[in-house]
Formats: structure tokens, C-alpha cells, sequence
């Protein structure tokens, strides 16, 4: 078996291999999946939130509501004009009236737009900087003389709720993380136990024969931690390749809110981590599992 050379020989004839044949590893294969799936998902919504609240945070909307397209005209050009030589301002586009309708239409008709329902004009605009009220009071004042009807919305305004969602699913994704975790130590304890139960004669000779409780905790430790090294390994190329799979899917879906639904190059450093982490987890619970139930048991 792989790993086999981690143990000497005579330590593998007292404890029998069980990375196929038990259920241990596998039970850590589900869970280095189910956790590496938590962690991959609260890392790509933090990212998403990141990058898209930053860009967004930038952005702002005019809107011009006059009901004679002529004058509406007039303010429209205007109005890009001061925006385009006011500082701060780093883009400039006048929506098209034909792009309006059609973002209208499916909700008003295009009969009614046309006949009763005046298209107002949109200019968006990018800051080089979040945009705050002290900064839209300042744009406001600019454009009053040439567009007094002039409306300024911050698109992170409306968008707020969105990134509040991805804030609670974030807490969630690191809650199921820590519940994970905690789920995967005390499998490695009922493992210990179930091994130290099945391994009790085995243990009474080494004490007669002068081991000591460490070097027992020694062996069921290393044991352990290469159960769940195969474990954590099987677990790790199944979550990658889900992920890989889930990014593909993102970047297929062309959608301005999944822009930044993609793991960072972090992430794969943090996901190449947990496996060995709950590795040492596992050694580390072994150990300690160990020495304290030799202490009751002898």
C-alpha cells in the first residue's frame, strides 16, 4: 500500500493496514470533501463580495426625468458634458433611449412607454473612488444649473441587500466549516477508541514487554495520521475537482453579479492546507485519545 514506508515493519504487524478495507478513511475522504466544498464556498462569495462591492461602490446613475424629449435631450448632453470635467469622475456613457425601452418594455409594454410614459435619460458614470454622500452632494450641485431634475444613485445603494445575503451565506459557509471539523475529530475519537478496543491484548503484551503509554500513543498515532492522509487526499481531489467544474460553469454564465464568483489564488493555497490540517488534527486527537484512555485502561 502506499504510505506503507511511514511505518517500520514490526509496527505494521501489530496494527493491520485499513485504508481500503476500513471505513476510517473513507469517513475522512466525506469529510475533507464536505469541508473543502464549505471552505471553497465561503472563499469565492468573500472574493465575489470583495471585488464586486469594490467595483460597484464606484458606480453611480444619473437619471433625468423631463417630459419633453428636446429639453431632455439638452440636459442629457449637458450633463455628460460637466460630468466628464468634473474631478472624480474617471467614465462617462449616456445610456442609449433604445436600451432603456428595452429594459422597460418587459414590464410596461412598448404601447405604453411610447404613448404615455416619458423614457427618462440614464447617464452612468465611474468614480475613482467609493462614492459617498459628501461626493454625490457635490456631482448634484454641479449638474443643478443645466439638469435640476437630475437624480444620482449609487448602484451600491440598491445592491446592499445582494451583498448582505452573500455576507449571511459567507457566516454560514464558516459555520458548516467549523461543525465539519468538529464532526471529523470525533470520528477520529471513536476510531481511536474502536482501534484501542480491538488492539487490547495487543497493547497489555507491549506493557509487559516494557512499552511504555507513549510509545503505544505513538503507533496508533502514526497509524492514524496515515489513514486520514488518504483519507484527506481522496477528499482533496474530489472537492478540486468539483470546484474546477463549478468555476467553469461560473465563467460560462457571462453574469456581472458572478464576475468575481471565482477562487482567488489564495484559495488554492488555503484548500492545499486544510488536508494536511486535518492530518495533524487527526495525529494530534490520536495522541491524546490514547494517552488518556491507557490511563484508565491500565
Amino acid at each position: 500500500m502506499l504510505l506503507d514506508f511511514a511505518l517500520p515493519e514490526h509496527e505494521r504487524k501489530l496494527i493491520p493496514d485499513g485504508r481500503v478495507s476500513g471505513s476510517m478513511p473513507w469517513v475522512i475522504a466525506i469529510m475533507t470533501f464536505l469541508t473543502l466544498l464549505a471552505a471553497a464556498a465561503g472563499l469565492i462569495m468573500a472574493n465575489a463580495a470583495m471585488q464586486g462591492g469594490a467595483d460597484l461602490a464606484r458606480q453611480v446613475t444619473v437619471q433625468i426625468i423631463e417630459p419633453d424629449p428636446t429639453a431632455r435631450k439638452v440636459q442629457s448632453d449637458g450633463a455628460a458634458r460637466i460630468l466628464r470635467s468634473a474631478p472624480g469622475v474617471t467614465d462617462v456613457e449616456i445610456v442609449p433611449d433604445a436600451q432603456i425601452r428595452e429594459m422597460l418594455s418587459p414590464w410596461l409594454g412598448e404601447d405604453v412607454i411610447d404613448a404615455d410614459i416619458p423614457v427618462p435619460s440614464l447617464i452612468d458614470i465611474r468614480l475613482d473612488s467609493p462614492a459617498n454622500e459628501e461626493k454625490l452632494t457635490e456631482l448634484r450641485n454641479a449638474l443643478s444649473p443645466i439638469a435640476p431634475s437630475a437624480k444620482l444613485d449609487s448602484q451600491a445603494d440598491w445592491m446592499a441587500p445582494f451583498f448582505s445575503l452573500m455576507n449571511s451565506l459567507l457566516l454560514l459557509a464558516v459555520g458548516i466549516l467549523l461543525l465539519l471539523l468538529i464532526a471529523t475529530s470525533a470520528t477520529v475519537m471513536l476510531a481511536v477508541r474502536s482501534a484501542l478496543n480491538n488492539h487490547r491484548e495487543t497493547i497489555e503484551i507491549m506493557h509487559m514487554m516494557g512499552g511504555t503509554d507513549v510509545q503505544a500513543a505513538r503507533l496508533f498515532q502514526r497509524r492514524m495520521a496515515l489513514d486520514a492522509l488518504f483519507g484527506a487526499v481522496i477528499g482533496f481531489i474530489l472537492a478540486v475537482i468539483v470546484v474546477l467544474l463549478l468555476s467553469f460553469q461560473f465563467s460560462a454564465a457571462n453574469s456581472s453579479l458572478l464576475s468575481g464568483a471565482a477562487m482567488p489564488w489564495y484559495g488554492w493555497i488555503a484548500l492545499a492546507i486544510i488536508p494536511l490540517a486535518i492530518t495533524g488534527l487527526a495525529m494530534l486527537i490520536a495522541r491524546r485519545t490514547v494517552l488518556s484512555a491507557l490511563k484508565k485502561m491500565l
